[in-house]
Formats: structure tokens, sequence, C-alpha cells
């Protein structure tokens, strides 16, 4: 698929979710223009998947440098500067979202049976033609792709947000105003998947009241981490994503996709 670039909204790809498949700007990213090449091509084979894993970090560090040397900072500097209490930081908050995958993951392992048996009540009642509540059906299934999709991303964007504290109010580096830094914008992508997650769950614990008491562990393992996330950087609201923040459209509707 051949890019027009005049189309792409630069760095969109930075502050996303990363859900491409139900991303309303998947085709003005050029992330995105990448994902639908592989999605309407061959599988690639380990060699060619790892040649673009490859080419992706080093165009990504390529960029970074640039960055730094127009804003006068050496890139080499970097390294003997890094705070080890922001390390150590980061590594706190990884293991914040780390400790909530556990917990989600562990949560559909040992309910994996009563996912299997409401899929095959549904199919069977549909076959006798006999009623079935798809809203409750389809919030569930809504619910559990939502749970799955960010799970592992949480701690991935918060680590990535703490590490760039450093410099997060270097106008020099991210121009004015200050709050629009990256760590800001990764912040604000962590904390809005937080709070799409919250809403996932409070949606399948209405479908399993049953369940209540399991998902509450996970409604409250994702309060602290949002809590812990807005405490710091108060000024994530005031990020503005590119696009999704100034163009009013975020998601496609998941029956789209």
């Amino acid at each position: 698929m051949r890019i027009d670039d005049s189309k792409l909204i630069p760095s969109i790809h930075n502050y996303c979710d990363r859900w491409c498949a139900c991303c309303a700007f998947v085709q003005r990213c050029a992330v995105g223009v990448e994902e639908l090449e592989r999605w309407t091509s061959a599988p690639m084979t380990d060699e060619e998947m790892w040649g673009t894993v490859s080419n992706n970090f080093k165009e990504s560090l390529r960029m970074l440098d640039d960055m730094l040397r127009e804003a006068g900072i050496d890139p080499a500097e970097i390294e003997e500067k890094h705070d080890s209490d922001n390390e150590k930081l980061e590594e706190e908050i990884f293991e914040r979202g780390l400790a909530y995958f556990k917990l989600s993951d562990s949560f559909f392992k040992s309910n994996q049976q009563l996912l299997k048996i409401q899929e095959i009540e549904a199919k069977q009642m549909a076959d006798m033609e006999l009623p079935i509540d798809l809203e409750n059906l389809e919030q569930s299934r809504e619910a559990i792709e939502i749970i799955h999709q960010y799970a592992a991303f949480l701690g991935i964007k918060a680590r990535r947000a703490v590490s760039g504290m450093s410099d997060m109010h270097n106008t020099e580096l991210w121009g004015n105003p200050p709050y629009q830094s990256d760590a800001n914008g990764s912040a604000k992508a962590c904390i809005l998947c937080i709070e799409r997650s919250l809403g996932a769950w409070e949606m399948l614990r209405k479908t399993w009241p049953e369940k209540t008491d399991e998902i509450i562990d996970m409604l409250l393992a994702l309060s602290r981490f949002r809590k812990e996330m807005e405490r710091l950087f108060p000024d994530w609201q005031k990020f503005v994503r590119p696009g999704f923040d100034t163009e009013g459209v975020h998601h496609l509707p998941l029956e789209e996709i």
C-alpha cells in the first residue's frame, strides 16, 4: 500500500493504545498503514518479521537522536545522566502493571471453562431458536476483548512515561507548553486505557454477578494504578494527542472490525 505522506498525522502512533484494528486513524498513521499491509499480505517468515522489528527499532533510535541533537543534547550523555531513583520508579511502575496483567490472566484461565460453557449454551439456544439475551452476550464479549487488549499494554506504557519524567519540563526539547512532553503523552495513553479497562471489568461484573468478588480485585488494582499515574503526571489531561484529541474520533465500533 502506497503511503500518502500528506494525509499522515505525525507521531499519532506514539500516544495511541496500539489497537490498530479498532482505530479510526489507521489509514493516517505510518504504523497503521504498515499493519494494514501486513494483514492483507502473505504471512511473514520469521526472518522477515525480525528484519521488520530490527528496522523499526533502528529508525526509532535515529529519530530520537535527531530530536536530542536539535535540542542541543548529546545522545551519548543520556546514559551518564540517568537518574537511579527514576530507574527504580520505572521498575516499580512496570511491576504494578505486570501484577495487574498476571491477576487478569489468572482470572480468565480459572474461568476458561465457564466461558466455553456460555458459548456452547448460546449456540445451542440459537440452534433451537430459543430467545437469547444477545445484548448481554455481546457486552461480555466486548468487555473481554477490551480487557485482553490492554492487559499487557499498561505496564509498558507506564514505564515509558516514567522514563521520560526527567525531561518532562524541558521546553528546549518539547517546546511550549511544557506539558506537551512525551512523558505526559505516554501517561495519558496509559491512563485512558486504564479507564477503559475499568469500564470493561464493570461491564463484565454486571453480566457475571457471581464473579463480583474476583472482579473487584481487578477494579481495585486498576484504580490504584490509575491514582499512582495521576499523582506522577498531574498534567496528563492537558497533553493534546495528535488526531485523537484534535479531530474528535477515537475508535471504530467493535462490530465494524
